[in-house]
């Protein structure tokens, strides 16, 4: 079926022709034609099917006809035979090659195809015209019947033609669309061929292909190749490669003052076009056939691309071919921006056509410069790394700084830098490539100051020059860009860390892929400290230079402490020569130096110059390009005189000596001024020249000739230094190259003066060019080394270089108006710097950014608020919802705000005041907006506290009571920040220990505060949120020896001691009464705080809260005397002693001495406190340690009660002591006993021992008739009781005795004497021989002491003086009868018990003795 419809639209198409031309009885040659093809019916087998080809005379006969119908140029017969000639091809049954020398078919198909080319023209029917462009869309599309070279330019150029020219739109667009279709296919087959490998047989293109699809091979496996930063296209050409000077002298090539030259070298540039061989790249010949009609296209969009925009057609030509170029060069696929052997063969003509469009003054020209540069940097920056170093500047930079650049222009570059920004790889790239490299511009850097410039508009130099929406429209695309910026480091440093949460393994093959597709790239983790240090070089170098460029000599000894350069002058004078960013005044003006180190410098920079065979105005000329004259003329008279010698020695025998040369020299200097200054006048002659060079020898003359010569090179050219240019000349105006757009911008000439007309501004664009051209042409065979780099630590640098720029602009444009999409755009910088620079630990710039948004807020100044400080706003509280960890330090500021809010909101008289000044509708929506804000997103805030890291939370917790402490502080005081302490606090609650403590160090003290307010409103309140947390903290169970229950409640403590305030004293009693009910169970280490503050309240004045107290302690003793644990039993006692030595209530004394009774017996049964059964007297040391810790507070708290003024309560706690010690004294360990004695039961005796005293306060005949009496039986009943286990006691128990028998007090006489007796009469028969010794020397010391020596010398009674050395020598016979034999003494006591009736009878005397000589001194 397919045959027959394939034979019969042959046979229709030739009858209907044959038809037209029998009626129109012309083109015999047809009608013959089509009659040998209907005659020949054995073709009608080779069209049965699609498919079958028809092969040489078979093509010719069918062919044949149609040829002859397209010369007749009837549209009748024109039409079917196009149609014919269509489906012979879409039915695949015509095979060739037209346009391809040595193919199929050539001459028959490309003279058919060149035929169908030149049948249409502008008069030509739209039918037909579309026909045509059918047919060749088809032909180019088909696999069979393939266009090449000149073919398919003619095809191409059919298709130009009809876009350009036709007056129908729809043949225009069609027309446009099959160009694009046709490109698309040409470079698909291209691609296709690079795959499966070239068609041609040629194994050189066959290699190329290999090598191309492994470029990482070529790359990496040649460490030779990889330190000279070579690529494959440049291993291709490597024998045709010369030496490449560095970058900077590329550069200032540009800046050349010979125009001629730069247009010589450019001509040669395109004069490779037309050669067998493109200079780099693949040679043609070793192309594969899709190759070279790739090549052929796209050299052909380029050169239409360059065309002068003489008319109007040629503009249309021009922005279609750079449409073109702009769609095929987005639409190739990503393996062809990585084939360097073909981007290395257009680049050169890429360049040019973007070179000529770039500096366009069409907006549209441009507007597809920048489109096709967005391109290029986005899919191409690895294969043209040096380009887009040109370009970047020439087309972004020159844009955004020049005060004249066009608006369109400079909205076209923003649009592009909009969608550029948005890739984050492309940054990296560009900042790892560009400002991290020493000899590159600071393209990221720059881009990002320029916009901050725009965004802030310092860069609008007049404001009526353009229109104030589009100067708004500049200033928001710049803002869009910056923000861009931010968000893309913020999306790349994600990217990045999350492939950095992968495994390891993988992340290093992913970074080795990287590599081997387009970069040479140093793996493993040095590569990100490689750039930084390369960035931290090229900062420091560019520090010095700006130095040096301010003050010579301070930066050279800048260079030389940074070690830039090393401390010798050959060092430095070659830096002065190589570094192209220095102003070449100040060197001029260092070389002149008259200091022993510049003058060595300028010598060495001199020495290094090579003046051999040269014209000596040609060497002055060379050695003055470098640096520019000082204008001192000793200054000059030193480095003429070196540059004299050196041109001598270079050239021997020229002059007869140095002083020809040097005096020649300084004439020069003079010439080139007379001559080239308009101010001089009038103008030196030659005979001047030649007579100012004349010597007093005349043999050491110069040759006239030379001078004449040389004379007339100085008038006619004058010496310039190489970067000076004829735009300075022309426009007086110097640019210096200090300035903050030096480097390469000032280097291309780029900052153009103001145009004066239209020739200025079109030799401006060709000096442009001309410049540029020369760079691309000089460095044409390098093309560098180009990285990918994926280390998060390359972000750092990057922030650091464009943070503060970037904050800058936000704060600016946040000043200065409403325009609600720059404000949204602010506050997305905001969010995003604040991210950032909290994730790179950049806390200096994140705080800088942080508090610039909260001072955006104004919330301080409410009548000024507008609606972008409530934008700013919800900006800060959505940080503490999206990005609670970057407030950090911050959080004071915060939470003020949200204080401050709160209060706004919530007071009328202050809200009334915001915005004031502006319409009520304004001020409505403001309102309201704050309203919600006090709302939800506030409250959000304290929410998240529980999402914040442990160092935060507790940062958080203490901003929070400073803004608590302030608020209490106004009048009236605020407490909302108080409650949400304590909301925050039951969220944190159950963080670990060591947290929450820290937290709880903070809060405390605050809860102390706000609980001592002078507003007793608000204390209560904080009391009762502090009864609350404790409340809730006292669920949680608490492990035995642990604390943190005691520290909850140690505010209480505090509180209670502090508080003036009966009610506050009396609400903590109650918050301690509630926890004790509500929580007894779990109360560990927090017994002690409880029993701390019922310590206090025992204190107090008033009886209801010392009853209140004591009720519970009673209870808790009664009922739950089991959990007091540990050290809190100890609480326990000191809180029952101080309630028994309360004043307020006997009835309380009396009770709390029972309750000590009560504990004493639960203690002794064996019950520790905690229920464990633990008997006393286990072993010796863990008998001390439980004596210590739990018997002595009672005896202790109990013998100072024996001092009460009240006689019940007196003798209660004495009667209670006594029966303490007789029942448990068995149990009691010696050294126990011994602190016993002298710290529980000697004090009680310290009044009676200091009665009669001067100033002592006497406790009363009453205490001492009834208690002292009574104390001191007890105690020597208790000496007796216990003799053997405190006999040791004795001497100090004596002492007592003694001591209070020696006091002038009768009754205190007679009370230590009666207790003496007693303890004699009670227990003496148990005394030791040492007792007894120690009994007897203690009464006689006591009996000489009280005697009245004094008063009876005084009277002169000699007789008893007789008598006391009588008394002495019966003491000295008594002290003969005490030191016989023991055994002796032992046998009289035991026989005899005259020995009592001894010692009664001595006391006796003495008493008598005593009380006489008392009675004497009374």
């Amino acid at each position: 079926m397919a045959g027959g419809a394939a034979g019969g639209f042959v046979t229709r198409a030739f009858e209907s022709m044959l038809k037209e031309c029998s009626s129109a009885k012309k083109y015999p040659d047809l009608q013959k034609a089509i009659q040998s093809y209907i005659g020949g019916r054995d073709i009608a087998t080779a069209l049965a099917s699609a498919g079958n080809t028809l092969e040489g005379p078979q093509a010719e006969l069918v062919l044949n006809p149609l040829r002859l119908a397209f010369e007749t140029k009837n549209m009748k017969i024109l039409d079917p035979a196009v149609d014919c000639l269509h489906k012979l091809i879409a039915y695949d049954h015509l095979e060739g090659d037209p346009g391809l020398d040595a193919g199929k078919n050539v001459p028959l198909f490309t003279d058919i195809l060149n035929m169908v080319c030149n049948c249409i023209d502008n008069s030509s029917p739209d039918s037909t015209i579309l026909l045509v462009l059918k047919v060749l869309l088809t032909a180019v599309a088909s696999a069979k019947f393939r266009v090449h070279g000149e073919s398919l330019l003619g095809v191409i150029r059919v298709c130009y033609n009809i876009a350009l020219n036709s007056k129908n739109p729809i043949n225009q667009a069609t027309s446009k669309a099959m160009l694009t279709q046709i490109i698309s296919i040409v470079f698909r087959r291209m691609e296709t061929d690079l795959v499966s490998g070239p068609s041609a047989s040629d194994g050189q293109a066959e290699v190329a292909s290999e090598e191309n699809l492994k470029p990482k091979v070529d790359e990496t496996s040649s460490s030779e190749q990889d330190e000279k930063g070579m690529t494959l296209g440049d291993a291709l050409t490597q024998a045709k490669e010369t030496s490449v000077a560095s970058v900077e002298e590329l550069h200032t090539l540009a800046g050349g003052a010979d125009i001629k030259g730069l247009e010589a070298v450019l001509d040669k540039a395109v004069n490779t076009e037309d050669g067998k061989k493109i200079a780099r790249g693949i040679d043609l010949e070793s192309m594969s056939i899709g190759q070279r009609d790739a090549l052929l296209v796209f050299r052909t969009l380029c050169k239409m691309g360059m065309k002068e925009d003489t008319d109007e057609i040629t503009v249309k030509t021009r922005i279609l071919s750079l449409e073109l170029l702009q769609g095929l060069l987005e639409g190739v696929s990503h393996s062809f921006t990585k084939n360097f052997h073909f981007i290395d063969s257009v680049k050169a003509y890429l360049s040019y056509a973007l070179l000529r469009a770039s500096v366009s003054q069409s907006p549209v020209i441009f507007q597809y410069a920048a489109g096709i540069f967005s391109v290029l940097l986005l899919r191409f920056r690895e294969s043209l790394k040096g380009e887009i170093g040109i370009f970047f500047p020439l087309i972004v930079l020159r844009s955004l700084d020049g005060l004249d650049s066009p608006t369109t222009q400079k909205l076209s570059v923003l649009r592009m830098l909009e969608k550029i920004c948005k890739d984050p790889q492309m940054l990296v790239d560009v900042y790892v490539n560009y400002d991290c490299d020493l000899e590159a511009p600071n393209l990221f850097e720059r881009m990002v100051t320029s916009l901050s410039k725009i965004a802030q508009g310092t860069q609008i130099a007049d404001p009526n020059s353009a229109a104030v929406s589009q100067i708004a429209s500049i200033k928001g695309s710049s803002l869009q860009c910056l923000v861009n910026v931010l968000k893309s480091m913020v999306d790349w440093e994600k990217t990045c860390r999350d492939s950095e949460r992968s495994s390891k393994s993988t992340q290093l093959t992913g970074e080795e892929d990287v590599v081997g597709e387009s970069v040479e790239l140093k793996s493993g983790e040095d590569a990100p400290s490689n750039f930084e240090k390369a960035k931290a070089h090229k900062s420091t170098l560019e520090a010095a230079i700006s130095e040096f460029n301010r003050k010579s000599v301070k930066g050279i000894e800048f260079l030389i402490s940074n070690k830039l350069v090393e401390n010798y002058p050959v060092s430095v004078a070659q830096f002065l020569r190589n570094t192209a960013s220095l102003d070449k005044a100040m060197i001029g003006d260092y070389l002149g130096q008259h200091e022993e180190f510049p003058l060595a410098v300028m010598h060495a920079y001199v020495d290094s110059m090579k003046f051999s065979g040269m014209k000596f105005d040609i060497a002055i000329r060379e050695f003055l390009k470098g640096f520019r004259l000082p204008g001192e003329a000793q200054k000059i008279d030193r480095i003429m005189e070196k540059f004299a010698e050196r041109y001598c020695a270079d050239n021997p025998g020229l002059f007869a000596n140095a002083d020809t040369a040097y005096v020649l020299a300084y004439a020069v200097i003079m010439l080139n001024t007379d001559a080239h200054n308009p101010m001089v006048y009038p103008k030196m002659s030659k005979s001047d020249f030649i007579r100012m060079n004349a010597m007093n020898d005349s043999d050491a003359n110069a040759p006239t000739e030379l001078l004449e010569e040389i004379y007339d090179s100085i008038v006619k050219e004058e010496i310039k230094m190489k970067d000076e240019t004829t735009d300075i000349g022309k426009t007086g105006r110097v640019r210096p190259e200090s300035e903050e757009w030096g480097g390469l911008v000032s280097i291309l000439n780029l900052a153009l003066p103001k145009r004066k007309s239209s020739v200025d501004a079109k030799s401006d664009r060709e000096a442009i060019i001309k410049q540029t051209q020369a760079i691309f042409r000089k460095q044409g065979v390098k093309r560098g080394v180009f990285y990918t780099a994926k280390q998060i630590e390359l972000v750092r640098p990057m922030v650091e270089a464009v943070g503060w720029p970037l904050l800058a602009t936000f704060s600016v444009t946040m000043e200065e108006g409403e325009n609600k999409p720059r404000v949204v755009l602010c506050m997305e910088g905001f969010k995003a710097g604040i991210h950032i620079t909290h994730i790179l630990g950049m806390d200096t710039m994140r705080y800088a950014f942080l508090t610039s948004l909260v001072r955006f807020t104004f919330l301080h100044a409410p009548k000024d608020m507008r609606s972008k400080n409530v934008e700013a706003l919800r900006t800060l509280l959505s940080l503490c919802d999206s990005d609670v960890d970057s407030l950090q330090d911050t959080w004071n500021a915060v939470l003020e705000c949200v204080s401050r809010l709160e209060f706004i909101t919530s007071t009328p008289s202050i809200a009334a005041t915001v915005m004031h000044g502006s319409n009520q509708i304004s001020r409505d929506a403001v309102l309201q907006s704050l309203r919600e804000l006090a709302g939800k997103p506030a409250d959000q805030v304290f929410v998240n506290s529980v999402k914040l890291p442990s160092d935060t939370v507790v940062e958080f917790f203490n901003a929070l009571c400073g803004v608590s402490a302030e608020e209490l502080k106004q009048t009236p005081a605020r407490v909302f920040s108080l409650q949400k302490l304590v909301e925050i606090s039951y969220y944190n609650m159950m963080r670990i220990r060591m947290v929450w403590a820290r937290i709880w160090s903070v809060l405390a003290n605050h809860f102390i505060t706000a609980g001592s307010h002078h507003d007793e409103k608000i204390a209560m309140y904080a009391i009762d949120s502090l009864r609350q947390l404790g409340m809730k903290y006292l669920e949680r169970a608490e492990l035995t020896n642990f604390t943190f229950q005691n520290d909850i409640l140690k505010p209480f403590v505090v509180l209670m001691r502090n508080s003036p305030s009966e009610s506050i004293r009396r609400l903590i009693v109650d918050c301690i009464v509630q926890m004790i009910k509500s929580k007894v169970g779990n109360i560990k280490s927090g017994w002690r705080s409880v029993f701390m503050i019922f310590t206090a309240a025992a204190d107090d004045e008033l009886e209801s809260i010392v009853e209140s107290a004591f009720e519970n302690v009673e209870q808790v003793i009664l009922e739950h005397f089991d959990l007091v644990v540990g050290d809190c039993f100890m609480d326990c006692v000191n809180c029952l002693i101080r309630f028994a030595n309360n004043k307020s209530s006997h009835r309380i004394s009396l009770k709390a001495i029972a309750l000590l009774r009560i504990c004493e017996d639960r203690l002794a049964e064996g019950l520790i406190p905690g229920g464990a059964l633990k008997p006393i007297d286990v072993e010796g040391e863990a008998n001390f340690d439980v004596t210590e810790h739990y018997w002595f507070p009672m005896l202790a708290g109990l013998s100072d009660l024996t001092t009460d003024p009240r006689p019940e309560v007196r003798s209660c706690a004495l009667e209670v002591l006594f029966d303490l010690l007789n029942e448990r004294g068995s149990k009691f360990s010696t050294s126990f006993w011994e602190s016993i004695f002298h710290r529980v039961l000697f004090p009680i005796f310290d009044h009676v021992r200091h009665a009669g005293k001067e100033g002592s306060v006497s406790s009363g005949d009453e205490w001492l008739r009834e208690t002292s009496t009574h104390s001191l039986q007890l105690l020597c009943n208790l000496f007796n009781t216990f003799y053997k286990e405190v006999c040791f006691m004795l001497p100090p128990l004596l002492s007592l005795l003694l001591d209070c028998a020696k006091r002038p007090d009768q009754t205190v006489v007679s009370i230590a004497l009666g207790a003496l007796v007693h303890l004699i009469e009670v227990g003496g028969h148990r005394f030791s021989e040492r007792d007894w010794d120690t009994l007897l020397k203690s009464i006689r010391d006591a009996s000489y002491t009280t005697q009245p020596l004094e008063l009876l010398n005084e009277v002169g009674f000699e007789k008893m003086r007789n008598r006391t050395a009588s008394s002495r020598g019966l003491e000295f016979s008594l002290n003969n009868m005490a030191s016989v034999d023991q055994g002796e003494v032992h046998q009289f006591d035991v026989a005899d018990n005259g020995n009592q009736e001894l010692t009664q009878t001595i006391d006796s005397q003495e008493s008598a003795s005593q009380t006489k000589v008392d009675g004497s001194e009374g």
